[in-house]
């Protein structure tokens, strides 16, 4: 029995730990989730410019909200959270984006967590001014 037991946690552990996420930078996004011009790396003037960050879950989000958290990375490598972003999204959905505003060059990283704190994916984009 307890063979049956350790072999059924095994399996569950997989199976939760197989789900597949990720982001990806864009200057726009399609009606159907399609990224349009992918990039990590992207210019902006004075004013600033904006990207979108497209999540894309292969089994769905198990969650009713993810936390975007941008952070700027100092050249020494660590990370300063500069802001965090709410989403709300339904467990069926398959992909969802946020816009954003970057104005000052350098590195930052965009960390994704469910609203239970459950980490889920990263990604960097470095942001170069005209």
């Amino acid at each position: 029995m307890k063979k049956y037991i350790t072999l059924f946690a095994f399996f569950l552990l997989v199976k939760l730990s197989s789900a597949q996420y990720s982001l990806v930078f864009c200057e726009d996004i399609t009606g159907e989730g399609k990224p349009v011009k992918v990039s990590n790396q992207f210019q902006v003037d004075k004013e600033g410019g904006a990207l979108k960050l497209l999540m894309r879950a292969d089994d769905g989000f198990k969650a009713d909200n993810l936390d975007f958290r941008i952070y700027y990375m100092s050249d020494a490598g660590a990370e300063e959270e500069i802001i965090r972003l709410p989403q709300p999204v339904e467990t069926d959905w398959t992909f969802t984006w946020k816009e954003i505003v970057l104005f000052n060059s350098g590195l930052y990283r965009i960390k994704v967590y469910t609203d239970k704190g459950i980490y889920l994916t990263s990604a960097n984009v470095t942001i170069k001014n005209t």
